[in-house]
């Protein structure tokens, strides 16, 4: 019998290419969700679709419509509990013309190059996050602990949804534009016994 030795940091290397390797070729191969837990999109969803996060905890149904191009901001879209993080987000956000930068107002960490916004998640046991990877989750879908990037050019605090992309994804459908931007839930007595449905 071979015994075999590797250093930590050979299979630290291993373990890291390993994960780049699938993030590109296997972003949705589900897995089952042990803490029932559902997206931000999806608290008032089915049943069944409880276990539907992949390897990188991202939400497959919303990853379905990332691919296909989905760019909305839009409260009524995100459940009842999620609606005072929606509006406290987007309201530290300056938010411009949609080709423009949208700085981000909120918390920055002290070396000035990382944003910080509060955001619960059922995977990340940290309730603060990037407010890119925050105004993505708000505005195209539940992406888990994938990684959200700015584009080549734009400001480390931008916010704007049109600007961020998931690392090492190339989306076939890149959204041009925002849909529906609005923070007004209406009646929020409908609302609620929508979200209880």
């Amino acid at each position: 019998m071979t015994n075999y030795k590797i250093s930590k940091l050979q299979h630290l290397d291993f373990l890291i290419a390993a994960v780049d390797d699938t993030m590109e070729k296997d972003l949705i191969l589900p897995i089952e969700n042990k803490t029932k837990e559902i997206c931000l999109w999806h608290k008032n969803s089915a049943p069944d679709e409880h276990a539907t996060f992949s390897h990188m905890y991202q939400c497959i149904s919303c990853m379905k419509e990332i691919q296909a191009g989905r760019c909305v901001i839009e409260i009524k879209n995100i459940d009842l509990d999620i609606t005072y993080y929606f509006r406290t987000f987007w309201d530290k956000v300056d938010i411009r013309d949609p080709d423009k930068c949208w700085p981000w107002t909120g918390g920055i960490r002290k070396k000035k190059q990382e944003t910080v916004a509060y955001m619960p998640s059922p995977f990340h046991s940290a309730r603060s996050q990037s407010a890119a990877r925050v105004a993505f989750w708000l505005s195209r879908g539940y992406t888990g602990k994938l990684r959200i990037t700015h584009k080549e050019g734009c400001d480390f605090t931008c916010c704007n949804p049109l600007h961020l992309k998931i690392k090492g994804l190339e989306l076939d459908n890149v959204p041009e534009k925002i849909e529906r931007i609005n923070f007004n839930l209406g009646n929020i007595h409908e609302h609620a016994k929508n979200c209880r449905l």
